[in-house]
């Protein structure tokens, strides 16, 4: 599992070598379920673009295995992860 915050190119790099994996998409800060989203990595709604920062408001939790992702949030925020309405991981 990694963990981006203010790195949008270690982001980038995971993102395109890990296809098959699964994205956390979590506002810094929140416990607000609708601000933490969990992604295919490669939903199109997280995908690295030139003109938006991903990893500034915003950390990316990324695995390839999707219940590592949901044990991580257990622990650190004691909710479930809700998956994605686009990707629907």
């Amino acid at each position: 599992m990694e963990k981006f915050i203010d790195d949008d190119s270690g982001y980038k790099k995971w993102i395109k070598s890990h296809p098959d994996g699964y994205v956390l998409n979590a506002q810094r800060g929140t416990l607000n379920t609708c601000l933490m989203k969990l992604h295919q990595a490669t939903c199109y709604t997280i995908k690295p673009t030139p003109d938006i920062r991903r990893t500034h408001h915003y950390i990316k939790v990324c695995s390839t295995d999707m219940d590592e992702i949901a044990a991580w949030v257990r622990a650190k925020y004691s909710i479930e992860p809700k998956g994605c309405g686009t990707c629907d991981p």
